[in-house]
C-alpha cells in the first residue's frame, strides 16, 4: 500500500488519502468501540451547537488501543513519522444537522506545540461539502507554525481559496495529514450527521509538555509495541525541555489567573451571613 509516490505526495501536499483503508466490518467495529468509549469521555471546551468533540478515548478503551496500534496502521505511518512514535491525542468529531463551521486553522495553533505531528483522520460516515466534510489547503504545511487570531471560541488562520481542496470520503477512508496543514470543516446544512475519528501520532523524538504521563507508545523499530510509559527519549531530551520553558510558564500563569478568578467570582456570589 505504501509506495514512493505515496510518500512524495505527502511531502509535497501535506496530506494523502487512503481509500477503503478499513473494511466495512472494521469500520463498523471501530464505530461500536467509539460509541462505548464516548460514554466515559468528558465534554470538550470546543463543543458548541451541533458540533461535539470526545477526546482521549483510547485511554479508557483497551479495544481502541488495539485498534490504533494495529500493524497496518503502524506500517502506514512509519513511512512518514519514522519507526518510533506515540499517541498524544485522539478524538471523535461529530457534526449534527445545523452544526457550525470550524474555521481555517492548524492544530499546532491550538495545542501550542513547536514540532509537527500527524493526523490519522478516519471517516465514519459519508463526507460531502454540504454536511461539513474536510477541506485542506494543499502545501500549507511547508511554512511551519503560523500566527492565529481569536474569533469567538476559535483560533483562526485564514486559508487560501485557490489552494483549498475538499476531500470527499466514505466510511473506512483515511486521510493522513500534517499538523501544520491548514484545514477547516464547513457547516452541516443537510438533514444527516457526520462523524470522523482523529488520532494524532508523534515521533518519540518530540515532546508535548502539556500532556501528562503516562504516554502511550505505539511503535518501536517500525513495528507495533504498544505500552504505557512515564518517560521516553523526547521527554528526557534537554533541548525539548528548554524550548518549552516560556510556553509552560505562560500557561501556568494563565491557569493561576483562571483559578484566582473563579475563587473571586465564587466569593462574590456567596450570600453574606446574617
Amino acid at each position: 500500500m505504501v509506495t514512493s509516490e505515496w510518500k512524495g505526495e505527502f511531502e509535497r501536499d501535506g496530506f494523502t488519502i487512503c481509500r477503503g483503508f478499513f473494511s466495512p466490518e472494521e469500520t463498523a467495529g471501530l464505530l461500536s468501540k467509539l460509541r462505548e468509549a464516548q460514554t466515559l469521555a468528558r465534554q470538550s471546551r470546543l463543543d458548541r451547537s451541533g458540533l461535539s468533540f470526545k477526546h482521549n478515548l483510547y485511554q479508557v478503551s483497551p479495544a481502541l488501543r488495539d485498534f490504533v496500534s494495529q500493524e497496518k496502521v503502524v506500517h502506514l505511518l512509519r513511512e512518514i513519522i519514522g519507526p518510533d512514535f506515540w499517541i498524544r491525542w485522539d478524538q471523535t468529531v461529530e457534526k449534527t444537522p445545523g452544526g457550525d463551521e470550524f474555521p481555517w486553522h492548524q492544530d499546532n495553533g491550538y495545542n501550542g506545540l513547536k514540532d509537527g505531528h500527524f493526523q490519522l483522520w478516519v471517516s465514519l460516515s459519508d463526507m460531502t461539502p454540504e454536511n461539513g466534510g474536510l477541506w485542506l489547503q494543499r502545501g500549507s504545511h511547508r511554512l511551519g507554525v503560523r500566527p492565529h487570531h481569536v474569533v469567538g471560541n476559535h483560533l483562526v488562520c485564514p486559508g487560501d481559496p485557490e489552494t483549498a481542496v475538499f476531500v470527499p470520503a466514505s466510511p473506512g477512508d483515511v486521510v493522513v495529514f500534517s499538523s501544520f496543514m491548514l484545514h477547516r470543516t464547513a457547516p452541516n446544512v443537510t438533514e444527516k450527521g457526520r462523524l470522523a475519528y482523529v488520532v494524532e501520532y508523534m515521533s518519540l523524538d518530540h515532546f508535548d509538555p502539556f500532556i501528562e504521563p503516562p504516554y502511550f507508545v505505539v511503535a518501536r523499530g517500525g513495528e507495533p509495541r504498544p505500552s504505557f510509559v512515564r518517560f521516553y527519549r523526547g521527554r528526557l531530551n534537554p533541548a525539548n525541555q528548554l524550548k518549552y520553558l516560556v510556553p509552560r510558564a505562560k500557561r501556568a500563569v494563565q491557569k493561576f489567573r483562571q483559578f484566582a478568578g473563579s475563587i473571586l467570582h465564587g466569593r462574590r456570589r456567596t450570600p453574606a451571613a446574617g
